[in-house]
């Protein structure tokens, strides 16, 4: 049995899914390596860190009075995450739809994976734009980090430019039209709801041309989550 068999292929009230989802992001967490397995993002552990989870968020969002759903998850490469079904006032009036498709994917920094080894390896970093991989004095490939410097507005405006690029990439794929995109946001540094919402605001204004019924972004650290 596989981390995430209690998800695969199941049709689930979306409270139950979110629910398994976060005890099983638990199990991970909990295990005595201080983070080690969650970092290095193997298997089972990544498509929970960047699919399953980012789904449980959009549904916590969503799931209210008039507004009950059901998610089934399929792991595979069939050109879906979810499907969605949702019952209850607002399908009857049709304020909302009664099936849809989900499709997840992630903005982050390329450095993102060099800042995770680093963690796991010397326990510290400073800011993502200064991590490289190098050779130590004794031939041993290593993660090297080096102080940067950026404005707030900088490393907003980057983070925005990388949602772009993962709109962008969905977009020219086809999906089907009730597809909604969750987009599983990894920050490039510390943000405040101040520099959330000055993200979204970027985002909004400056979002490429697309087909999805709407975007979910997410962002894992903070909690932080928009609809457009």
């Amino acid at each position: 049995m596989t981390l995430l068999d209690p998800l695969h292929d199941r049709s689930l009230d979306g409270l139950e899914f979110a629910r398994i989802a976060f005890r099983l992001f638990d199990t991970v967490y909990e295990r005595p390596d201080e983070g080690k397995t969650l970092r290095a993002r193997k298997g089972d552990v990544k498509q929970l860190l960047k699919e399953v989870l980012p789904i449980a968020r959009y549904v916590l969002s969503h799931y209210g009075h008039g507004q009950y759903m059901t998610i089934r998850w399929v792991r595979g490469n069939q050109p879906f995450d979810a499907k969605v079904e949702t019952c209850g006032a607002n399908v009857d009036h049709g304020a909302w739809p009664a099936q849809g498709t989900l499709e997840v994917t992630t903005a982050q920094h390329p450095n993102q994976y060099l800042m995770r080894e680093r963690l796991n390896s010397d326990g510290g970093a400073f800011g993502l734009d200064g991590l490289k991989r190098v050779k130590d004095p004794s031939g041993v490939k290593c993660v090297e980090s080096e102080p940067t410097v950026n404005s707030n507005l900088e490393t907003i405006t980057a983070m925005a430019d990388l949602i772009f690029g993962a709109i962008k990439a969905k977009a020219s794929a086809y999906y089907p039209p009730d597809t909604t995109l969750i987009l599983n946001v990894e920050l490039n540094g510390l943000y405040l709801s101040r520099e959330w919402l000055q993200l979204v605001q970027h985002v909004r204004e400056g979002c490429p041309p697309h087909n999805f019924v709407e975007i979910f972004l997410c962002a894992g650290v903070g909690l932080c989550s928009t609809s457009l």
